[in-house]
């Protein structure tokens, strides 16, 4: 997992720094790169010639996975605050 997560940031940095591109647009681009590569993986299990390996791509849930995968990684949880936060004793 770190291996790929550097190769992602390397590409991303690279991207984003070669194009001038906005953040969120080269983020886009690497969504739609893992989107190629998981369309490439299917087609690799699929058919006459598909790997051997057994898995049998579903895309509506490996999709769905993926979607959740991403939503839970990159949530950004809020600071606490200490002016809302309940007072529970005495110093």
């Amino acid at each position: 997992e770190v291996e790929l997560r550097q190769a992602v940031m390397t590409a991303f940095c690279n991207v984003l720094h070669g194009s001038r591109l906005p953040p969120m647009t080269v983020l886009s681009m690497a969504a739609e790169a893992l989107g190629s590569v998981y369309k490439e993986i299917y087609d690799a299990h699929r058919g006459d010639n598909a790997c051997p390996c057994g898995w049998q791509p579903d895309p509506r849930v490996d999709i769905a996975m993926l979607q959740t995968a991403l939503a839970m990684t990159a949530r950004i949880l809020p600071e606490p605050d200490l002016r809302r936060m309940a007072t529970v004793g005495r110093a």
